[in-house]
C-alpha cells in the first residue's frame, strides 16, 4: 500500500494539469482532489466548543451519566482553537499548515485509593499536521463556475502533544484500615503524552450537478503514540510503584466521503464521513516492580491499554456564507462515534482511554480569506 502511494504520485505528478479549485469551494478542512490553484491563498480560523449549552446532541451529558462514579462537574467540556493555512504553489500543487489548541475537562470523582491535593482538570493538547497535495488527473471544464473530476494525491504530517496531567499525593492507602501520609506530598503526573505519524490519501472529486461536487478517499497511515506515569520522591521504591511507560505503534486505513453543495451561490454546505480503521498495533510497556505498584489509583493503570478501540466513524457538516468575494463566515458540526480514536493516537492512555469508546462531538465557529497573492503584486 505504501509502495503504490509513492510510486502514484512520483509517476503522474509530472502530467500537466490545471486543476484550480471550483469558484466559490472552501476547502479547508473539507477533503477533496483540488488544488488552490497557483499564487492563492485561504487562511481560516475555527473556534471550537462543548459545555452544559452548547451540548453537541447532549453527547457531554450521555458522558456524565455513563460514568457517573468517576467524572463529575465539567468532565467532557471543550475549549479549542484552529488555524489553519493553504497555499498554491503550481496550479496542481499545493500546501498546507493546520495548529489547533484544545482543552478537554476532565474531573475526577472520589479516588478511593488515595488522597490527592491539586489534582489537575483537564487534557491540554497541541495539534500540527502539515503538508502537501498533487492533482495528478483532471478533465477542467472551460466554464470553471462547474465542478470538473480531479484526482489528487495527499501526503500529511502530524505531531500532537498533551501537557502532564496529576497532582500532589497526600495519603496512599494500602489497607482498608490506613495508609502512607507524605508530608509534604509528592507530584506524580501521567506524562509522555504525544504521539506523531503520517498518512497518506488519494481522492477523487467529480460533479454531482452544476452545484455541487462529491469526493471520495482512501489512505493509510502509521503513528507512534506515547504515555507513562511518574512521581517525583525521593524513595526509590515508592518511586519505583509508579513508573510506567507505554510506547503504541499502530496502522491505520480510513475511507471517506464528501459533499460539497453550493445551496446558494454565497452559501455552500459540506457535508462528510470517514471511517478509521486501526491494525497492527503493537504494545511496548514496562511497569515498576515494586510491590506498592498494586496501589496505583485506577486512572493511572494502563493494564487495559492494549485492548482500546480500533474503529472510529466521523461524521461532520459546515454551513458557510461568502460576506465578500474574499471573506467566509461559517459554523460546523463534528461527531465522532469513538472519541478521538485515530486522531489523537496518544489519547489511548490510562486516562482518555478508559472513556473513549463513548460518542463526543463538538460544534465550531469559522472564519475565512481567500486571497489572490499575484494580483497583489
Amino acid at each position: 500500500m505504501r509502495v503504490f502511494f509513492v510510486l502514484y504520485s512520483i509517476g503522474l505528478i509530472s502530467m500537466p494539469v490545471l486543476a484550480e479549485q471550483p469558484f466559490g469551494w472552501i476547502g479547508n478542512d473539507q477533503s477533496s482532489a483540488y488544488a488552490i490553484g497557483m499564487g492563492r491563498m485561504e487562511l481560516s480560523g475555527y473556534r471550537a466548543r462543548v459545555n452544559d449549552t452548547i451540548d453537541f446532541l447532549n453527547l457531554r451529558n450521555d458522558l456524565l451519566a455513563s460514568n457517573a462514579q468517576r467524572l463529575v462537574g465539567d468532565t467532557g467540556d471543550l475549549t479549542g482553537s484552529t488555524r489553519q493555512l493553504r497555499i498554491g504553489i503550481l496550479d496542481s500543487l499545493e500546501l498546507f499548515y493546520r495548529q489547533s489548541e484544545q482543552n478537554l475537562t476532565i474531573n475526577l470523582g472520589t479516588i478511593s485509593s488515595a488522597d490527592i491535593e491539586n489534582l489537575d482538570n483537564g487534557l491540554q493538547t497541541e495539534r500540527k499536521a502539515f503538508g502537501a497535495k498533487w492533482v495528478v488527473l483532471d478533465s477542467i471544464n472551460r466554464d470553471r463556475s462547474y465542478p470538473w473530476s480531479s484526482v489528487a494525491v495527499e501526503l500529511i504530517r502530524t505531531v500532537n502533544r498533551s501537557n502532564d496531567f496529576g497532582g500532589d499525593l497526600a495519603n496512599l492507602r494500602t489497607s482498608a484500615g490506613g495508609g502512607v501520609r507524605f508530608d509534604p506530598p509528592g507530584r506524580f503526573a501521567l506524562d509522555r503524552l504525544e504521539d506523531e505519524g503520517w498518512q497518506a490519501k488519494l481522492l477523487f472529486s467529480s460533479a454531482w450537478s452544476t452545484t455541487a461536487t462529491a469526493t471520495f478517499w482512501a489512505g493509510y497511515g502509521e503513528s507512534h503514540a506515547s504515555s507513562g506515569t511518574r512521581w517525583d520522591v525521593d524513595i526509590d521504591f515508592l518511586r519505583n510503584a509508579f513508573l510506567q511507560t507505554f510506547d503504541t505503534r499502530e496502522s491505520q486505513f480510513v475511507l471517506g466521503a464528501g459533499l460539497n453543495w453550493h445551496l446558494q451561490p454565497r452559501l455552500p454546505v459540506q457535508l462528510g464521513y470517514e471511517y478509521t480503521h486501526i491494525t497492527d498495533r503493537e504494545q511496548d510497556t514496562f511497569r515498576g516492580s515494586s510491590s506498592f505498584s498494586r496501589f496505583l489509583p485506577s486512572f493511572l493503570r494502563g493494564d487495559g491499554l492494549q485492548e482500546g478501540q480500533t474503529r472510529n466513524h466521523s461524521l461532520y457538516g459546515s454551513i458557510n456564507w461568502w460576506v465578500t468575494p474574499e471573506v467566509y463566515v461559517g459554523a460546523a458540526g463534528k461527531l465522532f462515534s469513538n472519541q478521538f480514536t485515530g486522531i489523537i493516537p496518544h489519547y489511548n492512555n490510562p486516562l482518555s482511554g478508559s472513556f473513549g469508546d463513548i460518542p463526543y462531538g463538538y460544534l465550531e465557529f469559522r472564519i475565512g480569506v481567500y486571497l489572490n497573492m499575484l494580483n497583489a503584486l
